[in-house]
């Protein structure tokens, strides 16, 4: 039977005074006494990057100085040794095989097998230390080296399998530690605007020799930086390959960043990651940096200690493994569109292209040029005036209003005590109807109708378009929130978007795609991942007549500005209130369809949907190609 002894993490160490016990009374071995040393030596060893192997190795410093160097040069954080395979003895010595178990750093788990050897010298057993003890195939005159390779980041792909973050050319800026001195930070903030303290953090951490990262830029963005950044002390400066949108704002919310290792990234990544790999900083990289980064390879070479260190033989070979393509839903030429209709943006803006047929997410920008933060899925906005889209179904679907339901448009009313106006005066004069105040945008209709709702009716409406529902798409975002106000006051405030409405740019692109397919539904980012979820159908004579309602707004209300040639544009403006210091600020809001496209645009302290949005929303379907529309 074999005798395997599995150590713990704590080491231990012998007794050199240790007496020897009788096994054999023929040939005096003390069979017990040498297993028993060998069992000691693997516990000393397990888990120690420098073991105490005093009373259990013939040469304890020795041992401990070679483990130490193996350590350093291999990357190694811990160790485990277990006996395995029969203990065989003679009289004066016993041996077994141990399987040794590396976690090596960055690279996964490396596993042999070596033969330890315990002598009996003096009456005190002792493992006897040689350079094959820590493997097998090391001699006085051989060491062993390591090698990691990186494999290639995968793409994030668009919905026809185009890259969107192809291997595109950078440059790493850097500092080699040991040659640093105080006026390097200042020059690299003033030209970088890099945090100086948290670069001093890092390079007072690093060895002298060591490459110490700052920034990485796009090949363009280093050119003019070029001969000032030359002349800091310190600098070092190398080129490589990175996975990159076009630009360096080109869906950076959605599809993320990709840079140095910093602390919260290296808490995202797996096990096989170092702190000086580039790593998903945000967006999908982050989200799927296991996926796209790939696992590293690595090689471990038995090579010459004297001359030119000659690899002798290679002990361990794992090839890089490539990372695997994420599809997205977005397309190349929508995302193009969105980016080109937020680039003059000077103020907070985001736009959201959803296909209505489906719910796929075609293109997400965000602006004013390049932020991380992702408004149009993760805003919480008022979404004022476009919130009549639900209201208005709810109301619909109570069967006490009919698009031609004659209504009163005032410049002012009061709800319960509470004084609502609308945006402009005199926006609707003499007689009219439901559809003619929706197209306009009244909010004093509105608001005088919130007592043919209770709130849980109204709530209802909102969840039936998808608000609060579950999303799953990968990254994070916000599907809005309706609660059910029995106050008629708040209630009023909430049938025009205002009230403890909340919703993001993305949940308000849904709404008017839900009203295009008449299917509402959850968002989808990933097909092939986290498809969204179809939705209850629209009662088919309510969604008829939003339908008819948003063209109206295009015709013959707030949304004139799009109406655009060719095919019809569907919308509904909003303009939503919020606290701003003392006063009061305003987000511009515009919503719709047109063919099979669906649309949000939101725009930070803009004066109305009709005068902000609207421009962008021109521009964002003037460039979208007509393939989409279908």
């Amino acid at each position: 039977m074999a005798l395997v002894a599995v150590v713990s993490l704590s080491a231990c160490t012998g007794d050199p005074k240790r007496p020897t016990e009788t096994d054999d009374e023929t040939t005096g071995v003390s069979t017990a006494a040498g297993g028993e040393v060998l069992q000691e030596f693997a516990a000393a060893w397990t888990g120690s990057q420098k073991p105490d192997f005093k009373g259990t190795v013939d040469e304890p410093t020795i041992a401990a100085t070679d483990i130490a160097a193996h350590v350093a040069e291999l990357g190694i954080t811990g160790t485990t040794v277990e006996l395995v395979d029969d203990l065989d003895c003679d009289d004066d010595s016993c041996r077994q095989h141990a399987t040794v178990t590396h976690q090596l750093s960055g690279a996964g788990d490396w596993k042999y097998e070596t033969l330890v050897d315990a002598h009996l010298n003096q009456g005190q057993w002792l493992v006897e230390w040689k350079p094959g003890t820590f493997h097998p195939d090391l001699s006085e005159a051989t060491t062993l080296v390591r090698r990691r390779m990186l494999p290639p980041r995968a793409p994030i792909l668009d919905r026809n399998g185009q890259a969107l973050t192809p291997e595109r050319p950078i440059v790493r800026i850097g500092v080699k530690a040991g040659e640093v001195v105080p006026v390097t930070y200042t020059l690299l903030t003033a030209l970088l605007d890099v945090d100086a303290d948290s670069l001093r953090q890092r390079v007072d951490a690093a060895d002298p020799d060591w490459f110490v990262s700052v920034i990485d830029l796009r090949r363009s963005a280093y050119r003019p930086l070029r001969a000032e950044l030359l002349e800091v002390p310190g600098i070092s400066i190398d080129t490589a390959n990175r996975a990159l949108a076009p630009t360096s704002e080109w869906g950076r919310a959605v599809l993320g960043t990709v840079g140095p290792a910093t602390e919260e990234a290296l808490e995202n990544t797996g096990a096989q990651t170092l702190p000086s790999d580039e790593v998903g900083l945000s967006g999908l990289q982050y989200a799927y940096q296991e996926r796209l980064a790939g696992t590293p390879g690595i090689a471990i070479d038995l090579v010459e200690k004297a001359g030119k260190g000659s690899v002798i033989n290679q002990v361990l070979v794992r090839r890089p493994q490539p990372g695997i393509p994420l599809e997205t839903a977005l397309d190349v030429d929508a995302q193009n569109a969105a980016e080109l209709a937020v680039s003059d943006a000077t103020d907070t803006t985001a736009v959201v292209v959803i296909k209505a047929s489906t719910g796929e997410v075609l293109a997400a920008a965000n602006g004013p040029g390049p932020t991380s933060y992702n408004t149009a899925f993760l805003g919480r906005y008022a979404p004022g005036s476009t919130f009549k889209v639900v209201s208005g179904a709810a109301l619909l679907s109570s069967g006490k209003i009919t698009p031609r339901t004659p209504v009163k448009c005032p410049d002012t009313t009061v709800v319960d005590g509470k004084q609502f106006k609308n945006y402009d005066e005199g926006i609707l004069r003499g007689r009219a109807d439901f559809a003619a105040a929706f197209a306009a945008s009244c909010n004093t209709t509105f608001v005088s109708l919130a007592d043919e709702l209770d709130g849980d009716q109204l709530a209802a409406a909102a969840k039936r378009f998808g608000f609060g529902a579950q999303w799953e798409l990968g990254i994070d975002s916000y599907s809005g929130s309706v609660p059910a106000d029995e106050e008629l006051v708040t209630r009023a405030a909430d049938m025009i978007g205002q009230g403890k409405v909340l919703a993001s740019p993305l949940m308000m692109a849904m709404v008017a795609a839900a009203v295009d397919s008449g299917v509402p539904r959850t968002p989808t980012l990933l097909p092939g991942e986290q498809p969204g979820v179809r939705l209850d159908e629209l009662d088919p004579t309510v969604n008829a007549q939003l339908q008819g309602m948003m063209r109206q707004v295009v015709t013959d209300g707030t949304g004139s500005r799009v109406n655009l040639p060719g095919r019809p544009v569907y919308a509904k403006t909003g303009t939503a209130e919020y606290e701003k210091g003392n006063g009061t600020g305003t987000n511009a809001w515009m919503i719709g369809y047109r063919g099979d496209l669906a649309f949000a645009v939101l725009v930070e302290d803009g004066t109305s949907g009709a005068h902000d949005a609207a421009p962008v929303v021109t521009s964002l379907l003037n460039r979208l190609p007509g393939r989409l529309y279908r």
